[in-house]
């Protein structure tokens, strides 16, 4: 899989405080600009996201969700939706969900199965994965290029678990599965650790990094660039998209020095990234 290929940006994954529609808009540009191509609408404050995940949109937010998509193909995103039907295996009602969210233009979906009381055993297992098949191949029937990117319930780790090694198993092999590292919130991600997990999915991961994630430590605004990560994230993964802070304006040049060692992990130094982050920002205005 070529650099182009792979997914490289934001993913709006967030508890507490969800970005505003302007927000969203001002991160398509600003990821155009900084040469990532993905942008994941998944805030878990977004009711009709995840607690009311079955419920249509209202109209006024389906007009958004239109013009976050046209925006994004004039610049290049590709904005995927994220549903997050919580336990709930319901093909049938997932795939009605999805259906109205074709209307707003979208092409790409993930269905995420994260932070849920469920036993991760191989019925659950079985479920989840069955119904995320289902959704791709509706996905297929309805979409010429589309993507599907899948978080299971275990996405952090190494256990070799009667349920990851279902997942692995019955997972259609073109669905992204993500990954956030050895730990929910990663210090840092190594090759070996790549290695471990690619042999668990048998595939390679799509990284969920959760770095600059600060929604569990709500008082903390991260000022650093990114960090403790191998070459390996970039060429030995699908991709990684970057789970910012609640405050978009702070998370901006966190994301910009992501982007940084995206394009170039070789020589990528966080010293020099965070400078140039800050100083193109600041001309930016």
């Amino acid at each position: 899989m070529s650099i182009k290929q792979k997914h490289f940006g934001v993913v709006e994954g967030f508890y507490r405080r969800p970005y505003s529609w302007e927000q969203r808009y001002d991160c398509i540009r600003f990821l155009s600009d900084i040469g990532c191509n993905t942008y994941v609408y998944g805030p878990k404050a977004d009711p009709y996201h995840r607690k009311q995940w079955h419920l249509p949109y209202p109209r006024e937010s389906m007009k958004s969700f239109k013009h976050a998509v046209t925006l994004s193909r004039n610049k290049g995103i590709r904005f995927n939706y994220a549903l997050s039907p919580m336990a709930h295996t319901d093909s049938t009602a997932i795939i009605k969900k999805v259906r109205s969210m074709l209307d707003a233009g979208i092409e790409h979906f993930s269905l995420f199965f994260d932070d849920i009381k469920v036993s991760q055993d191989r019925m659950t297992a079985l479920a989840q994965a069955l119904t995320a098949n289902d959704l791709w191949v509706f996905l297929k029937k309805s979409i010429t290029h589309p993507t599907l990117f899948f978080c299971p319930t275990q996405y952090r780790g190494f256990r070799n678990s009667e349920y990851l090694r279902t997942i692995a198993k019955t997972l259609d092999p073109r669905i992204e599965m993500f990954w956030t590292g050895k730990f929910v919130v990663s210090p840092w991600i190594t090759e070996r650790q790549i290695d471990r997990i690619t042999a668990l999915y048998h595939k390679p991961p799509l990284i969920w990094d959760n770095l600059f994630a600060n929604d569990y430590i709500p008082n903390v605004v991260h000022s650093f660039a990114y960090r403790c990560r191998a070459k390996a994230v970039v060429h030995q993964t699908h991709g990684v998209l970057i789970n910012p802070m609640n405050q978009y304006l702070r998370s901006k040049p966190l994301i910009h020095t992501a982007a940084q060692f995206f394009r170039d992990p070789e020589r990528y130094v966080p010293r020099t990234a965070w400078r140039k982050a800050r100083q193109t920002l600041s001309a930016a205005g």
